[in-house]
């Protein structure tokens, strides 16, 4: 299979292996030779520069701290602290960073990933997973897995295909005219405009834009554009914006409408939701550790 710009773009990977070079790490994991699963730590204290790139291999990601979005020729995929992010191998993606981030990167040969989604997915964390992938940290890279670490591999996607899988919060329409739509609208996410008003602008009937955007993304226009909204927001938020500049910076007519909108989308306040991932995050930091130490 070929794959072109396999880097991971401003990313810092580290290895266990003392011998093993961040260039030689990198060309490893960009080749289907040596272990079926490499795992990886990752830590960024800069924004991941958003390059298209694609991976020989299906690449999992853990995160423990941060918030990215992953964004692919069908859309836009929300990846926050405490969830694991799935990219099939040879789909071109584009990885954008807020704030901070760290975690996991684990990167499978094709064999085995035909039974994951063919589409770029995510999963609520799942502790045995996260324990497979702090253990696969200290397994060697340049040789096949022997049989003990392969039955632990096998557990990892038995428990992932066993998962509720999500799948992209963000499609993108086919249709050049509503594409063009979500693209203005993400250009301008405080836009009052109404369905109607974005039908007259892309020159189609305010009707074919309603039934297209249902059949295309599977989402009405108005929670298209609800969600596009609460994307932008925890973008906002993960580095560091008040909730009421982001609820006014998104057209809110007051803070208390757009922390309700939060709430029924997300469970919680947008305060609540940044405490409780820290909260998670200190949770699994010491086991990670103890394993790391092992």
């Amino acid at each position: 299979m070929r794959h072109t710009n396999a880097t991971m773009p401003r990313t810092a990977p580290t290895s266990t292996d003392g011998e093993c070079s961040k260039a030689e790490l990198l060309d490893r994991i960009n080749h289907l030779g040596g272990a079926e699963l490499i795992a990886v730590n990752v830590r960024n204290q800069l924004a991941m520069d958003p390059q298209t790139h694609c991976h020989a291999r299906g690449t999992l990601f853990l995160l423990t701290e941060g918030l990215v979005i992953v964004e692919t020729a069908q859309g836009r995929q929300l990846s926050p602290s405490q969830t694991i992010g799935w990219m099939p191998p040879g789909v071109g993606h584009a990885v954008q960073s807020y704030g901070p981030t760290a975690g996991f990167g684990a990167f499978l040969t094709p064999q085995f990933c035909g039974d994951l989604p063919a589409e770029p997915t995510s999963y609520p964390v799942n502790p045995l997973v996260a324990l497979v992938l702090q253990k696969a940290l200290s397994w060697p890279h340049d040789a096949p897995l022997d049989l003990t670490r392969m039955r632990l591999l096998l557990v990892l996607l038995d428990e992932l295909r066993q998962s509720p899988a999500r799948p992209l919060q963000l499609p993108w329409p086919q249709d050049a005219r509503l594409l063009s739509i979500a693209r203005a609208l993400l250009g301008n996410i405080a836009s009052p405009r109404t369905l109607e008003q974005w039908a007259r602008w892309a020159d189609i009937s305010a009707r074919s834009l309603s039934r297209k955007f249902v059949l295309e993304t599977g989402m009405s226009f108005a929670q298209w554009r609800q969600w596009a909204r609460l994307t932008q927001a925890l973008e906002w938020l993960a580095t560091g914006r008040a909730v009421k500049d982001v609820a006014l910076s998104l057209g809110y007519d007051s803070v208390s409408a757009f922390i309700k909108t939060f709430r029924q989308a997300l469970g919680t306040t947008p305060s609540a939701y940044f405490q409780t991932q820290q909260r998670k995050q200190a949770a699994l930091s010491p086991r990670v550790a103890a394993d790391q130490e092992a």
